[in-house]
């Protein structure tokens, strides 16, 4: 069993932009110190949701402060760069970090990004394989030529530095709908798994279908002749561990409401008369029903699991019963939530250290 600790850099406070990255800077060294397996950084653009304008920036910095864990993305979304800056970007990082990159992608959600880059939102599953095919073959092949549909490289060219990892650093694809498992189980990436946006999705009845999108996952691996086991099964959870469980829910509700809330706005901010984007129509329609009907109160996101807090035994028992119904390799937790104070979240990341990792792992 895997540890992770995960920033999303969200500064409700702008004024403080400048020791707030310093603070997660800070935040990733004791993540290495207190024996956590990886950092994982995700990118956003536009919003206090999330200011990490792009991950290879902040894993490049990581890179050189830390010297054994490992760097995950959650998520590139490939279709915002050109595929060949992107291979090229986080080859170094590999070559940075000594072999430490965990690559994670996807194709992005939030409707004002895709806006606000000219990016065509209903062509972003195309866009994403296509690119994602442009990087791995950048990455295997001594030269790539290509004639895609949205990307075109029309004479032969090397891409340096290659990556340290052999054949290439490992691939993690965000996984939240059904097509996003069946490519997964195709190609035989690793499943990068988000509570908050499975929740989104399906609600209460959301770790009922992540089992069954999971079964689904491991008929198609068998059916292709892959372990259906043998892949990482990493998944993110807003998270908060204190010794007093009443604290822990004084402490943490303001924060993953800030969060859930935010998340909702953005996605329906570009969207009106109830209308979603082709390739979206599932998260969109649903995710609106999800705010309508109260779900994202910090009491619902509590009761059906989509957050968890409290003392170390009720975290224990809940991580529990989540790595054996979904078969979890690594467990990525999100103290730094919502504008969360540094020495607060520091102080739940010490406390899994110190009482939940030895349990579990």
């Amino acid at each position: 069993m895997k540890f992770g600790t995960f920033s999303l850099s969200q500064m409700p406070d702008q004024t403080i932009r400048v020791e707030a990255f310093d603070k997660d800077m800070e935040q990733f060294q004791l993540a290495e110190k207190l024996g956590y397996d990886t950092v994982w950084l995700a990118e956003h653009l536009f919003s206090t949701y999330g200011v990490v304008t792009s991950t290879q920036v902040l894993a490049a910095a990581v890179a050189r402060c830390t010297k054994t864990i490992a760097i995950g993305t959650a998520i590139v979304a490939l279709p915002f760069n050109h595929p060949l800056r992107t291979a090229s970007d986080f080859s170094l990082i590999d070559v940075l970090s000594h072999g430490r990159l965990k690559f994670g992608v996807g194709r992005a959600y939030q409707p004002h990004e895709f806006t606000g880059l000219g990016v065509p939102m209903d062509k972003s599953r195309e866009m994403y394989t296509e690119a994602l095919d442009i990087i791995l073959k950048s990455w295997t092949n001594e030269t790539i030529k290509y004639d895609g549909e949205f990307w075109t490289i029309p004479e032969e060219l090397e891409l340096l530095p290659k990556p340290v990892q052999e054949p290439h650093p490992p691939v993690y694809q965000a996984t939240i709908s059904p097509e996003s498992f069946k490519s997964a189980a195709r190609d035989g990436w690793h499943l990068q798994l988000a509570s908050p946006f499975t929740y989104r999705t399906y609600r209460e009845v959301w770790m009922e279908e992540l089992e069954r999108h999971l079964k689904i996952y491991e008929e198609d691996c068998t059916a292709q002749g892959r372990d259906p086991k043998g892949a990482e099964r990493m998944i993110l959870l807003p998270f908060f561990a204190h010794e007093s469980e009443e604290k822990a829910h004084e402490i943490f509700g303001k924060h993953v409401e800030w969060f859930y809330n935010k998340v909702a706005s953005n996605q329906l901010a570009s969207t009106s008369n109830n209308e979603t984007v082709k390739g979206y129509e599932l998260t969109m329609a649903e995710g609106r029903k999800t705010r309508e009907l109260g779900y994202l109160s910090y009491d619902n996101l509590i009761k059906y699991g989509a957050a968890i807090a409290g003392n170390p035994e009720t975290c224990i028992e809940k991580l529990t019963e989540m790595k054996e119904r979904f078969g979890i390799t690594e467990f990525v937790l999100w103290s730094s939530i919502g504008g969360m104070p540094p020495e607060l979240s520091t102080e739940s990341m010490r406390l899994v250290a110190d009482k939940i990792m030895p349990r579990l792992r």
